[in-house]
C-alpha cells in the first residue's frame, strides 16, 4: 500500500542521519526494514537500503523465544534450518533446507554466527557483509564483494549427550529410512522458564523411517535422529516446524506454535520386511507337510 511505501521510505532516510554511537539503534531499524521488505515483497527496495546499511553483521530474532540458556544453539550442535537469501538489488539467490555442525566451519561465517546462541523455532534476519560471506570470492549467483541478506527460521537443534563407541558405528546399526527405528523417549513442552509439560514418556517406542504419511512430529524425528547409532543419546529441540506446526497436538498438551525439547536414546534399529510373516508361515506349512525344501539345506 502507499501507506507502507511512506512509512519505509522514512526509515531509510532516516537511518544516515544517526550518529556513530546509536550503532544499536541503527541496527534494530535496518533489521526492521529488511523484515517489513521480506513480509511486504517490496524486495526491489533493498537496492535502496542496501547502500544505506552499511557493511556490519547484524541479526534479529522476530520474536525471540527467550528460552534457557542451555537450550540455546552452541559449538557442536547440529543445526536444521530454512532460508531465503537475496541481493542487496532485491533478487532472490537461493532459497531452501540446509544443516551444518556449529563450529565445523562448513558453511558461511555469517550463517555460524546467525545460528549460535538462537532458539529453535525463531524466525531470524541478517545482514552478512562480504568478509562473512563470499569475501571477494564470487559465484555464479553472487558477486565477489556482496552483502547478503538472509530470512531464515531456525527449526531444530540437535545435540549428542551420549556418543557411540568410538564415535560412529557401521550403516546398520544408524537410524535411517526404511529401518524401524526403537528408542527410549521423552518430550516435554518449551518454556521460557524451563518448566514445559511432558507430553510424551516412552521407555520402548518403535516408529518406521521414511514413511511419507507420517506427522511432522515424526518426520521431525526422523531429520533429527537419522544417522544415530545404537546406544546414542540425543537431545533435540525443535520448533514447530519439526514439531506440531500452528494447529498443535489434538490434545491440547502441544499448542499452536509450540517448540518442544526431546530426550531420546536409541535402543535398535531393524527392518522388519512385510513378507516376514508371511514367510514364517510358509515355513510352518512345510514342516507339517514335511516338505521343507529349500529350508532343509
Amino acid at each position: 500500500s502507499s501507506t507502507s511505501w511512506y512509512i519505509l521510505e522514512f526509515l531509510v532516510q532516516s537511518l544516515p542521519d544517526l550518529h556513530r554511537d546509536q550503532r544499536e539503534q541503527r541496527s534494530t531499524i535496518s533489521l526492521q526494514i529488511v523484515k517489513v521488505i521480506v513480509e511486504m515483497k517490496l524486495l526491489a527496495t533493498l537496492l535502496i537500503v542496501g547502500s544505506t546499511l552499511g557493511q556490519e553483521f547484524q541479526k534479529e530474532a522476530d520474536p525471540p523465544l527467550n528460552c534457557q540458556r542451555d537450550e540455546k544453539a552452541k559449538k557442536g550442535d547440529k543445526i536444521l534450518m530454512d532460508y531465503t537469501g537475496f541481493m542487496a538489488d532485491g533478487k532472490t539467490f537461493d532459497r531452501g533446507s540446509a544443516d551444518f555442525v556449529l563450529g565445523e566451519e562448513k558453511v558461511i561465517k555469517g550463517w555460524e554466527k546467525g545460528m549460535n546462541g538462537q532458539c529453535a523455532g525463531e524466525k531470524i534476519a541478517m545482514i552478512v557483509p562480504p568478509e562473512l560471506g563470499y569475501g571477494d570470492q564470487p559465484t555464479d549467483k553472487i558477486p565477489a564483494g556482496s552483502t547478503l541478506y538472509f530470512q531464515t527460521t531456525l527449526n531444530g537443534i540437535v545435540r549428542v549427550t551420549k556418543a557411540p563407541v568410538g564415535g560412529d558405528c557401521n550403516e546398520g546399526q544408524k537410524a535411517r529410512p526404511g529401518q524401524d527405528v526403537k528408542m527410549r523417549i521423552k518430550a516435554r513442552v518449551a518454556s521460557s522458564n524451563g518448566r514445559g509439560k511432558t507430553f510424551f514418556d516412552k521407555p520402548s517406542f518403535e516408529i518406521r523411517f521414511g514413511k511419507p504419511n507420517a506427522i511432522t512430529f515424526v518426520r521431525g524425528l526422523e531429520a533429527a535422529l537419522t544417522g544415530a547409532c545404537i546406544d546414542e543419546k540425543r537431545t533435540l529441540f525443535l520448533g514447530p516446524n519439526l514439531a506440531y506446526g500452528d494447529k498443535g497436538k489434538r490434545d491440547g498438551s502441544v499448542k499452536a506454535g509450540d517448540s518442544v525439547i526431546v530426550e531420546v536414546e536409541i535402543l535398535g534399529v531393524r527392518n522388519k520386511k512385510p513378507g516376514d510373516s508371511g514367510l514364517v508361515l510358509g515355513f510352518l506349512d512345510k514342516i507339517s507337510s514335511g516338505n521343507l525344501g529349500s529350508f532343509a539345506g
